[in-house]
């Protein structure tokens, strides 16, 4: 019994530091490090971390506006704030008082400047 529950904590260990090695990847930006974003076309985000590192978000869904002045949040299933943001996150926003939910369909890095903020309604 004793070796088994040792087997547990060491597998628990494991799985806990797989999400600090996926930070180092190109398409790792943490729900908590996200410093500034943008929106190129409609159904797309570009989010920048602190350490300026940027990827595309691809998305589907009812979220809209992504202008000057929204409030944008980005959360997964059952998934920590410090975890990778990767493709089923929810990216909700708050346009003029209206709520909108969008899901990510794809995560790529970004390697151009990030664009301007402006609506697209």
């Amino acid at each position: 019994m004793r070796k088994l529950f040792l087997a547990f904590c060491g597998a628990a260990a494991l799985a806990g530091a797989t999400p600090a090695l996926a930070a180092d990847s190109a398409t790792c930006i943490r729900r908590n490090d996200v410093r500034e974003w943008a929106s190129p076309a409609d159904k797309t985000l570009v989010v920048e971390n602190s350490a300026r590192h940027r990827i595309l978000l691809t998305l589907t869904g009812g979220c809209s506006g992504f202008g000057l002045y929204d409030q944008l949040g980005i959360g997964g299933v059952l998934e920590s704030k410090a975890s990778c943001i990767a493709a089923g996150d929810t990216v909700t926003t708050v346009y003029a008082g209206e709520r909108g939910v969008c899901r990510v369909v794809s995560v790529r890095p970004y390697g151009g400047p990030l664009p301007p903020r402006v609506s697209h309604l």
